[in-house]
């Protein structure tokens, strides 16, 4: 069969780095698994594509549809094959999109299931392999890295073959990490992830019982391990540098009482140092924080040197270690032994589990909410919790005792809300517990030139750059302020978007987040709760994904935000959400003509790594914390919430590529630059309908539009508009006749009129001593004159 756009499909899937040399397969029963650009142990790359006919018209032939994607973990990372012939994109029908619509629907719900029984097919094998797999035994590598071996097994047959259990907070094993000696023999790798479709994704591997304080977080095994034994503090496997952040997510999910010192490998010789900078982002997301080992000795340039803190023990000992992992938690005076925050109650807690709360004590701490469905306040943690949690923390009956106690506390559920200022008088249980992070005068100065530089693109760069500071600053000194604008920074990749933010974003700890798409489209939205400052980190909400561009709208423009978590009720909270949209793309969303919500930044390129050197110094020295005091003690003016957002390039630009043709004609010809067979310019003025149907018609010829609308959609973008008309009017059978007729006529509006007769063009708005009619009549046939020129 031959697809009018193979080629282009073709091109999108390689271009997304999957490698397909034998081409494309079509209408297969299920999904093909490819390997993908730069790796060559796994398939991750997948594609599913199948034929979809147009019977009729110029677009009429066979498309290949479908979508494709690399599995980074459980997520597919899913795209969908954009339709294009001639490089031209191939418009839809609304029954065509339904249609397709509704395929790959269905292909999405059998790729999920295939995927859940790949995972579960693996997990079984795992937990079946690792009960044959013995406690004890040699390993060379083990002996190589100087580590003990702590809650792994060996193979049965000493061939000194390890596996490292792939776990979830239930204790269920979902696969193993496989470790082979020396001798494993030929074609067989030293490390692999078994057996084949493990989800990895957020699995770790615990070594030194559970969490009472800190917990130290590494990639692999031996760094974690090594760390374990030079601090006794538990530590936790993540297998790779991707998983860190899924993992520490977990790890407090579960822990909420632990402190996560994410312990980085400073991949120093590969570009952008993908090890720090995913432990910087695990450590962010979780409210931790980070550290990487720091060698006496200078590392070598022309080759791979040592990394990890398992590389720093090797060379200088585990007492090193120890010493910088002390040296950092002495910094954050966080105590190795210590829960994150004050114990519950004294007594209990063996086995790893929490203490018992004394009735007395639960009755102090938590409200039954009532209209709450099961849900309770906890005035410690400013936080709802199902009772479920708290039941299992009282003493036997503890429940009962507690209904009988005339002292208990009760709120209604419109009682509880997120209150930063304090100002509400109807929230009794406010979901703010004050200001997680502390300002500290300092150097911040690398900071700001860095934010100065990523706004240096636009004509009036020091404007932009004094406007973004106060936007960022207003909030800070106004807590719970809600800014009735969002900032757009999209550009090249590794200028520093993601550095300075995520920045701004530490200092709100634990009201500040990065969300992405996955986040953005699910039903549970428990993210949003108690949340001062969003990073939008690559979410898309161009047109076609109108939900996720009316909820990024609703965080901007809502007072309230509708709340709906796992297992406690759902609940409105005040919006005071404020956020910042990064990206890479050159059309991350799509913006209206006269749009007053965004802020739009077009980053330059990236400088040489010196700059950010010299940013990444200054937060070691305590930066963050003198860019919250700068921010703290900016003079702000009359600057607030309702600050009226400049109008950058970057914006326009947007603009400009949202338009639809007959948006893009309307312009035009109001600047001046539509022409009918001749040089000369189409006034801008009222004009019948008709004459100016064929105008645009003539431009989308011009202007390589090979769809233009037809007529009733030319028109009801017209009707659309603010102030136009369409519609009969009066005018005369000809100029100086005085026979009057009924004509169709477009009418623009008279700011569209004053701002093209104020930009230069002539002026054809209706003068004081003129009449409808002889205005109509002046404009018609000033119109229909340009349109007949030779």
């Amino acid at each position: 069969m031959t697809w009018l756009n193979y080629d282009s499909a073709l091109a999108q899937l390689r271009d997304g780095g999957l490698q397909l040399d034998e081409g494309l397969e079509v209408d297969t029963p299920g999904p093909r698994r490819c390997r993908v650009d730069g790796e060559d142990r796994e398939k991750r790359g997948w594609y599913w594509l199948k034929t979809f006919t147009i019977a009729t018209g110029p677009r009429a032939g066979s498309y290949v549809t479908g979508a494709w994607g690399v599995y980074h973990g459980n997520d597919p990372g899913k795209r969908k094959i954009e339709l294009a012939f001639d490089g031209q994109p191939v418009t839809l029908t609304a029954e065509e999109r339904a249609a397709m619509a509704a395929q790959q629907k269905a292909q999405t719900a059998r790729l999920k299931a295939m995927r859940a029984a790949e995972a579960e097919r693996a997990a079984r094998a795992a937990a079946a392999a690792w009960r044959a797999y013995v406690a004890e035994g040699e390993s060379d590598y083990l002996r190589r890295k100087g580590v003990g071996a702590h809650g792994i097994r060996f193979s049965p047959s000493g061939n000194g073959t390890l596996a490292i259990p792939m776990m979830d907070p239930r204790g269920e094993i979902h696969g193993l990490q496989i470790i082979r000696g020396r001798g494993r023999g030929k074609g067989l790798l030293e490390k692999q992830y078994w057996p084949k479709g493990v989800a990895k994704q957020g699995r770790y591997h615990l070594i030194g019982g559970v969490p009472r304080g800190v917990v130290l977080l590494a990639e692999g095994y031996a760094t974690a391990a090594t760390l374990h034994q030079a601090t006794r503090i538990p530590a936790v496997v993540a297998f790779d540098a991707g998983n860190l952040r899924p993992v520490a997510e977990a790890i407090k999910k579960t822990y909420p009482k632990a402190r996560i010192l994410v312990c980085a490998d400073d991949d120093y010789r590969t570009e952008g140092n993908p090890g720090v900078a995913a432990a910087q982002l695990a450590a962010f997301a979780v409210d931790g924080a980070w550290v990487a080992p720091a060698f006496a000795d200078p590392r070598p340039e022309d080759r791979k040197g040592p990394t990890d803190f398992n590389d720093l023990a090797a060379l200088e000992g585990e007492a090193i270690v120890r010493a910088q992992v002390e040296a950092k938690l002495r910094d954050l005076q966080w105590e190795p032994g210590a829960t994150a925050r004050p114990p519950l109650a004294q007594g209990g807690g063996g086995n790893g589990l929490p203490p018992l709360i004394p009735v007395d004590d639960a009755v102090g701490r938590f409200a039954v909410i009532y209209g709450g469905g099961g849900t309770l306040f906890d005035f410690a943690d400013h936080t709802l919790v199902p009772k479920s949690d708290v039941l299992d923390l009282l003493p036997d009956h503890g429940w009962r005792e507690w209904k009988l106690r005339p002292d208990r506390q009760v709120a209604r559920l419109c009682e509880v809300g997120f209150d930063p200022a304090g100002t509400d008088p109807n929230i009794r249980c406010n979901l703010w517990a004050g200001w997680p992070t502390e300002p500290a005068a300092g150097d911040c100065g690398a900071l700001l030139n860095l934010l100065e530089y990523l706004c240096s693109g636009e004509s009036r760069p020091r404007e932009v750059f004094a406007w973004v500071l106060k936007w960022l600053a207003y909030p800070i000194q106004h807590p719970g302020a809600k800014m009735r604008t969002a900032l757009v920074f999209h550009g090249p990749q590794g200028v520093g978007k993601n550095l300075f933010f995520e920045q701004i974003m530490a200092i709100y700890g634990l009201y500040g987040r990065i969300v992405d798409q996955a986040a953005i489209e699910d039903k549970f939205n428990d993210w949003a709760s108690r949340k001062l400052f969003l990073v939008a980190d690559e979410v898309v909400a161009r047109q076609e994904l109108y939900h996720v561009k009316n909820k990024l709208k609703g965080f901007i423009t809502s007072d309230w935000i509708r709340i709906n978590p796992k297992n406690v009720a759902a609940h409105d909270e005040r919006n005071h959400v404020n956020l910042v949209f990064l990206s890479n793309e050159t059309q991350p969303l799509v913006l209206e003509q006269d749009d007053r919500r965004y802020v739009v930044v077009w980053t330059p390129e990236k400088l040489e790594e010196g700059f950010y050197h010299a940013v990444k110094r200054e937060l070691a020295a305590g930066g963050r914390a003198a860019l919250h005091h700068h921010l703290l003690n900016l003079d702000l003016g009359d600057f607030d919430e309702h600050a009226k957002p400049p109008m950058t390039l970057a914006k326009k630009r947007l603009i400009d590529q949202g338009l639809d043709s007959v948006q893009l004609f309307l312009r035009d010809w109001q600047m001046g630059e539509v022409y009918h067979k001749r040089d000369t310019p189409l006034p801008f003025c009222p004009a019948g309908s008709g004459d100016l149907y064929r105008a645009y018609l003539e431009w989308c010829k011009r202007a390589g539009e090979f769809r233009p609308r037809p007529e009733n959609q030319f028109s009801g973008r017209i009707l659309a508009l603010d102030g136009w008309i369409k519609g009969y009017k009066n005018r005369r059978v000809s100029f100086n006749d005085t026979e009057i007729c009924r004509q169709r006529m477009v009418v623009p509006s008279n700011l569209a009129l004053t701002q093209a007769a104020e930009s230069g063009g002539r002026d054809f708005r209706k003068q004081p001593a003129e009449s409808d009619v002889e205005w109509i009549t002046r404009c018609f046939f000033a119109f229909t004159a340009a349109m007949e020129m030779p």
